[in-house]
């Protein structure tokens, strides 16, 4: 996207919906330009068109893009993964399930020697290419959307193994649990959660008072939930309690 696209696109989040009238205001575009931009990003899978103007794609229960996901709250995610990091020591066994922010994870863990990794996602594997001392085992199963494995033979790999600990991300999150918009990647988050001493979740705070239509489990069954700051959300706030980490304690 350019930075015109990138602009029409956070609106569109941000309000649901605008009309080509609005949206030329507010990028400074020719109304030629923004339908082009409209035509190219409805393609891209960023926004729905409707007559007149365009509603975002958040409306009809879906994730944006993968490269959409992957540029954006960056800050945060860093922030994150740095975080998450203190949890992380020599010589253990990991769960990695696909995610935009489990990779910032991963292209830290070279800190740590003697890991064991196991992950569905294709991104997370290319982030500990240069990890020489890391075992890193790839799911296997049917490649979905092109960048994780999905399906029987995923969930299959997955028994075999136990983990220390299982980091993992999600839609959204709000004081009833974390929801995701796919049941595919829900059923590997719950594969990988059953084998593991340790599940945290990592969720930026533009994942609050999302909710979608599959549930994951309840905070009961996860054991810290890190995010980039605390969320402006007391319901949430209170039922994560003492589970809630937003700077490095250990």
């Amino acid at each position: 996207m350019n930075d015109r696209q990138e602009k029409i696109y956070q609106i569109l989040n941000k309000q649901g919906s605008a009309s080509v009238e609005q949206l030329k205001q507010a990028v400074f575009a020719s109304e030629a330009t923004l339908r082009r931009d409209l035509s190219q990003m409805e393609q891209e899978g960023l926004l729905i068109r409707t007559w007149g103007g365009a509603i975002s794609t958040g409306n009809v229960n879906s994730d944006p893009p993968l490269f959409v996901r992957s540029n954006a709250s960056i800050n945060e995610k860093n922030t994150i993964a740095r975080i998450a990091l203190g949890f992380v020591q020599d010589n253990i066994t990991l769960f990695l399930a696909s995610g935009t922010t489990v990779t910032k994870l991963a292209k830290n863990l070279h800190k740590h020697e003697n890991l064991t990794v196991i992950t569905n996602g294709l991104d997370t594997v290319s982030a500990l290419s240069n990890h020489l001392s890391a075992k890193v085992i790839l799911t296997g199963g049917e490649l979905y959307e092109n960048y994780d494995m999905v399906g029987p033979l995923a969930e299959s790999t997955i028994d075999g193994f136990n983990a220390d600990l299982f980091f993992f991300s999600c839609s959204g999150i709000t004081a009833e649990g974390f929801t995701s918009v796919d049941m595919t990647r829900l059923n590997i988050i719950k594969k990988m959660k059953k084998n593991s001493a340790k599940t945290i979740l990592l969720a930026d705070c533009s994942k609050v008072g999302k909710k979608f239509t599959y549930r994951g489990f309840g905070f009961e069954d996860i054991d810290y939930v890190v995010m980039d700051a605390r969320p402006n959300n007391a319901e949430l706030k209170q039922a994560l309690g003492k589970k809630l980490i937003t700077t490095k304690f250990f």
